[in-house]
């Protein structure tokens, strides 16, 4: 098995680099994790260089999709201004600060979902728990932040 990974892996990052360009590399070491925990399946299929390229190729696309679905910090909606990099870290800790005291799967599902911009299903599959559960790990955790934020704005204001 090895031989052949060795012997497929130049033609996992030439096709690759045909979808994806500089990000071949992530593709290709993912679809090579894929291969080798399916290496029965692989090593049994009548082609197996054509079903090293098709994992290769699934990867990439999953890759692609992921990459348009994140939404890097500063373009969370009610932001400071983009120039004003002091405020946009200060909001950066704040969240930070705030996820830091919620328990952690709460907090978990929170940045997944808020953050990183994943649907409820997305992150349930990532934390591999119900999508129920982070639903209500997000509700539960967003009130006690908002408590949190709320009091601390309180006290600030008096």
């Amino acid at each position: 098995m090895d031989a052949l990974l060795r012997d497929v892996i130049p033609l996992l990052r030439r096709q690759a680099s045909r979808l994806l360009g500089e990000d071949a590399d992530d593709a290709v070491q993912t679809a090579c994790l894929k291969l080798l925990k399916a290496s029965d399946a692989w090593l049994a299929h009548p082609n197996p260089t054509a079903y090293a390229i098709r994992a290769v190729t699934t990867a990439a696309y999953d890759l692609k999709r992921r990459q348009s679905q994140d939404m890097p910090v500063d373009q969370v909606p009610d932001r400071p201004q983009a120039g004003d990099a002091l405020a946009l870290r200060e909001a950066r800790w704040e969240v930070e600060r705030l996820l830091a005291e919620v328990p952690r799967k709460q907090a978990a599902a929170i940045f997944l979902v808020d953050v990183q911009d994943y649907t409820i299903d997305d992150a349930a599959a990532v934390l591999g728990v119900h999508r129920g559960t982070v639903s209500r790990a997000r509700q539960h955790g967003l009130l006690a932040m908002r408590k949190r934020a709320l009091c601390r704005g309180v006290r600030r204001a008096s």
